[in-house]
């Protein structure tokens, strides 16, 4: 099933929109959990980074996650190199065993 494009853009505003008030919300909140001193821009700039970074890190986990077992990939995802990941999973298997 194919989605229009309208569909697409509609729900990748919602997440800008949802992503950009967390974003925001976790700055602020991190100002009263921080020390208010010379370093404070620079430690809610760092703490801005790091929260961009979880972000990445966990798109990109769920991308390895849910694309890596299609042999098919397609969009901005084709490119993944799903070796390591597979190794991993090959590692794995007898601890955690999957159920189909």
């Amino acid at each position: 099933m194919h989605m229009p494009v309208a569909v697409g853009v509609v729900i990748a505003i919602i997440c800008l929109v949802v992503f950009s008030e967390w974003f925001y919300n976790i700055s602020q909140g991190w100002s009263e959990m921080v020390l208010d001193d010379v370093y404070y821009k620079y430690r809610i700039a760092g703490v801005a980074v790091f929260s961009v970074f979880v972000i990445g890190a966990t798109f990109f986990g769920m991308a390895f996650y849910y694309e890596c077992p299609n042999e098919v990939r397609e969009g901005a995802l084709a490119g993944l190199r799903c070796q390591e990941y597979n190794k991993i999973v090959a590692s794995t298997e007898s601890i955690l065993k999957y159920k189909n």
